[in-house]
């Protein structure tokens, strides 16, 4: 069947680039035709998305120019969802530069997490936030107004991400860099799949396109380690105080990290701790979710308005199904009834 726009997710069996592809062949698929690339067509992943619809191209990274060109060709948007920690920069410029100078009218940047335009480490900010950067204006430069760069930052991904952040549920301690009372954005990839097809049908649209702007922030719900507290405890039947909150010294880690010593992680917490991943005011989930109706139902389900569900569900019954469209509330309120009891 003929449809309107035709989309192309490079990295479509990825951990978020499945989900935006499964957008994009679920709810949108009236408006687009989807592409995928991916090093392997015959992995499972790949497989299923080819059986709901999905073009699948093989991505060769011996052959980058080649192989991109071919599932890049005559497509409308190009949504990079190549992990930034395992793609090199040179890759990086290849794909960027394939997508663009194939007339794509839409490009997402491999963004999606830390807004890092924001970030205060002088002379020793991440390298892999130094190179988005740095893509970020080649591709603007290269696409000369005529493709719509787009860079969407969603904070820190609503699924699993928990522990490695300091969330340890089952012992009832929780630590942070910081004041606990620094707020978190957290967004679904579910929730970005669905953010990245309206923005790119609002960019599309000329009569909307000045609406979408070049750096956008969504969050699907912003939360504080004192906001986490007082949820296991009120769920777990327990006094607030017996769960405990370790705050760590944010001076010091930024000072190790000054002396070259730390990981991404240890640079995203100390973004935590300083509130520069707070996206409660500056966000755009308005524009992506119009009063918070557009969609076909499970939008609403799952959406901004009711991502906090979704975010204590993830934090307390992380084995349930919640993208299958049932009935959340309920599903919440028995959840979180079987597990207080345990």
């Amino acid at each position: 069947m003929s449809r309107g726009y035709t989309v192309t997710v490079i990295g479509g069996t990825g951990r978020l680039g499945q989900e935006i592809s499964k957008v994009f062949l679920s709810e949108y698929r009236a408006s687009f035709s989807t592409r995928i690339t991916t090093r392997d067509p015959t992995s499972v992943k790949a497989q299923e998305l080819a059986s709901n619809g999905a073009e699948v191209y093989q991505f060769d990274p011996e052959n980058i120019e080649q192989s991109i060109a071919a599932a890049v060709q005559g497509a409308d948007v190009v949504v990079n969802v190549l992990p930034s920690a395992t793609t090199s920069k040179a890759t990086k410029q290849q794909i960027q530069a394939a997508a663009i100078n194939c007339g794509t009218k839409v490009y997402f940047l491999s963004e999606f997490g830390v807004d890092h335009r924001k970030n205060d480490f002088p002379g020793y900010d991440h390298h892999e936030w130094e190179v988005k950067r740095e893509l970020a204006t080649a591709a603007r430069r290269l696409a000369g107004g005529k493709t719509k760069v787009i860079a969407l930052y969603t904070g820190l991904f609503l699924e699993g991400v928990f522990r490695v952040i300091g969330f340890d549920i089952e012992h009832n301690k929780l630590t942070c860099v910081g004041p606990p009372t620094a707020r978190v954005a957290f967004t679904s990839t579910a929730d970005i799949g669905r953010a990245v097809a309206r923005l790119a049908l609002l960019a599309l649209d000329a009569e909307t396109a000045l609406q979408v702007p070049d750096d956008a922030r969504i969050a699907g719900c912003v939360v504080s380690y004192d906001d986490v507290r007082e949820l296991v405890a009120n769920v777990k039947g327990l006094e607030r105080d017996a769960v405990a909150i370790t705050s760590e010294n944010l001076g010091q880690l930024k000072a190790r990290l000054k002396n070259g010593d730390g990981s991404v992680l240890e640079y995203i917490r100390v973004l935590m701790g300083e509130g520069k991943l707070d996206f409660k005011d500056e966000q755009i989930n308005d524009l992506v979710n119009p009063e918070r109706r557009f969609g076909n139902g499970r939008m609403q389900k799952i959406s901004y308005d009711s991502n906090e569900i979704y975010f204590k569900n993830q934090l307390l019954c992380s084995n349930a199904d919640f993208m299958s469209g049932r009935d959340i509330p309920k599903l919440m309120d028995r959840s979180l009834k079987i597990r207080a009891r345990s």
